[in-house]
């Protein structure tokens, strides 16, 4: 028995607004329903890779070394990579300290820890955390689909973050550290 026919905007593909109009009409650009089905099938098939992260800060050096395409593709590794503000715990230029968050396919573990040894660091005692597929960013799901498909990258963060230690002001408030030049950021 022949499946129901489904409505373009069912379709993965499909552009999200206001396009079907209430007639059926939509722009001739927009994609056809044979280019929505071939676009759905590529989709379901990649590979989406299991994943498990590790967290790790080092300094600017290392960063420099780990976060190249170099080393990402040798270590078959990707990184989110996210700077800490200056302060007691990450200083300028080469004392600037960046957290990461390491994620590689459990039968690449050893390859991970290899190219990170190779930088004199150990991330052997650093705890292994499974990315889980369905409560996962979207961003991570897409690192998924990138390690299916051969492909590892470092995604650098636009904002530095703060350190706020147990205890203070900015700890203790849900909306984080207040800073003096904060109202005219844009």
């Amino acid at each position: 028995m022949a499946e129901p026919p489904r409505k373009l905007v069912e379709y993965q593909g499909w552009p999200k607004g206001i396009y079907p109009m209430s007639d059926g009409w939509v722009p001739p650009a927009y994609p056809t329903e044979e280019e929505l089905v071939a676009y759905e099938n590529k989709m379901n098939s990649r590979r989406k890779a299991v994943l498990v992260k590790r967290h790790v800060c080092v300094k600017d050096p290392e960063y420099e070394r780990l976060s190249s395409i170099e080393s990402l593709r040798k270590g078959e590794y990707s990184m989110l990579c996210m700077p800490i503000m200056e302060g007691p715990y990450s200083g300028e230029g080469e004392d600037r300290t960046w957290f990461l968050a390491v994620f590689y396919e459990t039968a690449k573990k050893t390859k991970v820890e290899r190219m990170f040894r190779s930088f004199n660091w150990d991330i052997t005692e650093i705890e292994q955390v499974p990315v889980d597929p369905d409560d996962c960013q979207d961003w991570e799901k897409e690192l998924m689909y990138d390690h299916g498909a051969g492909k590892f990258r470092a995604i650098v963060s636009e904002c530095e973050y703060a350190v706020c230690e147990k205890g203070t002001p900015e700890y203790e408030d849900p909306w984080g550290p207040k800073f003096a030049e904060g109202p005219r950021w844009e």
